[in-house]
This record gives structure tokens, C-alpha cells and sequence, in this order.
């Protein structure tokens, strides 16, 4: 069944990106809405959004070619990443909010939380350089903050705990994300059944208002890459995790090791510098 429903997922996610419409509004559209935008201070909101949709493009559609075995996609994947993420560090700096005691009772996050999960687990599924600021705003998000159904943006606050070199909080409240970390140290088949039930819950949600409705996100177990690249960054093994969703080119190809740059990035990070 979640092969029939990978299947059907990547058709829709080719159709998406051969759309011409989503190309001009997506691309065409808010790239222009961006460029109009840099350097102008009564355009800040403008900026951030078309920040996170063309990014959203990006993102898409650089995966899609990743997906269809054209592994430079991940450079405009990569690219797309960077957009969103400074999209949402724009928007924290614009209202400068008080850095958030763990498990105190500081400020909410200045974005939407989804949108902050998502560039997260791909900044890390990715190797994203310039996350360090996004992930420290996310750890620090006060006990508070999540309701009782905000599993995955709990997952990824404990995920950035323990690669912070800190423990996490290993509570109910994280439900089904509660068993990796509880085999973290524990027996690999055991973790490696955990994280084959999450690959089924990340197809679950698909498609129904659930987790992973981004749409670079949909096919992509960002979760899974992001868990991953955690231990290998801890000196920890990774086991291997046998599931449909694991086995396309996006998991079994790998991007370069630079991270690729354009004009445009980089005048956001100018501006962030700025601000």
C-alpha cells in the first residue's frame, strides 16, 4: 500500500512542478515580488513571503529532478532552503523577540510553527550551514508552547537538544516520536522498527491536513534524513531503516558537498546582517 500511495504522490508532485501556472506564480511571480522588495523597509512582509514561495519552488522543484535521477536538483533544493530559511529569520529579527528560556514561559515564535518545522528537518535532512540561528530559536521554545498535538515540532526541539549536545526530554507529549528516543542508545533493530512505523505515519498525514503537507516535504522523509544526519553528527550508527519511502533517489543519492550560492541569497543575508 505505501508503495501504490508513493507512487501517486510522485506523479501529483511531477504534475506540480511541470504546471506552467505554478512556475509563473511560484517563480516568475514572487521572484519579481522579491526583487521589488530588497532594500525597501515598507516592503518587509512582501519580502518574507515571497521569501518562503519562491523558495517553496525552489525547493520542489529541485527536488522533483533529484527524484527523477538529475542529482544537481539538490543545489536548487538547496537553494530553495536557504530562501525559506531567511525568509523566517527576516521576520524574527523584524520582531526582535526575547530569546526564550527553555521550559520558561518566553515568547511564542514570531512565524508559524509548521513552516519553522519544516525548514528545520530540512536543514539538517540537507546540511543547511546557515540554520544555526533558526535551530537555536527552535530549542529554546518554552515547554508551554506546543499544544498536546504538536508532536513533530516537539520531536524536532528534542532532536536540536540532543545535537546540541544536551538531554532531551523524553515525555508522552511527543507521541509517537516518543519510542526513537527512548532506543536511542538502545538495541538498533529496535530503533530501526520505530523509525520504519514513523515512515508510515509520515505517509499517513499526507494529503489530509497532517505534518508533512509541505510539499517538498511530502515524499521526502525529512524526518528520517534529519534523525540520520543527528547521529552522524554525534559519532552515533544509524541503522538501516527498510521502507518504500527510503529507497527513491532522494535518499539514495547524495548531494555535493558545497552549498551552492545566488545573487539573490545573498542580498537576504545582507539584509539580515542589516537588521
Amino acid at each position: 500500500m505505501s508503495q501504490v500511495l508513493i507512487t501517486s504522490l510522485r506523479r501529483q508532485w511531477n504534475e506540480w512542478a511541470e504546471r506552467p501556472a505554478n512556475r509563473k506564480f511560484l517563480q516568475e511571480d514572487q521572484e519579481a515580488q522579491l526583487r521589488a522588495a530588497l532594500g525597501d523597509r515598507t516592503k518587509t512582509t512582501q519580502l518574507q513571503v515571497a521569501a518562503w514561495m519562491l523558495g517553496t519552488w525552489w525547493l520542489g522543484h529541485g527536488l522533483v529532478r533529484v527524484l527523477e535521477g538529475d542529482g544537481d536538483g539538490f543545489d536548487e533544493a538547496r537553494l530553495g532552503q536557504s530562501l525559506r530559511r531567511c525568509g523566517l529569520l527576516l521576520r524574527a529579527r523584524a520582531q526582535n523577540p526575547a530569546p526564550a528560556r527553555r521550559g520558561g514561559g518566553g515568547q511564542r515564535l514570531p512565524f508559524s510553527r509548521a513552516h519553522g518545522t519544516w525548514t528545520a528537518l530540512l536543514g539538517l535532512a540537507l546540511d543547511d550551514p546557515g540554520a544555526e540561528p533558526l535551530y537555536d530559536l527552535l530549542r529554546n521554545e518554552p515547554e508551554s508552547a506546543f499544544t498536546e498535538a504538536e508532536h513533530l515540532p516537539l520531536f524536532v526541539r528534542e532532536l536540536l537538544t540532543v545535537r546540541a549536545g544536551e538531554r532531551p526530554t523524553v515525555t508522552p507529549r511527543l507521541g509517537p516520536y516518543q519510542e526513537v528516543f527512548a532506543h536511542w542508545q538502545g538495541d538498533a533493530r529496535l530503533l530501526a522498527q520505530r523509525l520504519v512505523d514513523l515512515c508510515d505515519l509520515h505517509l499517513d498525514g499526507v494529503g489530509t491536513g497532517g505534518p508533512f503537507d509541505d510539499q517538498p516535504c511530502k515524499i521526502y522523509p525529512v524526518e528520517i534524513l534529519a534523525f540520520r544526519n543527528v547521529r552522524e553528527w554525534l559519532g552515533l550508527p544509524m541503522p538501516k531503516v527498510d521502507h518504500p519511502i527510503m529507497h527513491s533517489n532522494l535518499v539514495t543519492m547524495q548531494a555535493g558537498k558545497g552549498w551552492p550560492q545566488h545573487e539573490l541569497v545573498q542580498r537576504l543575508e545582507q539584509e539580515l546582517r542589516r537588521r
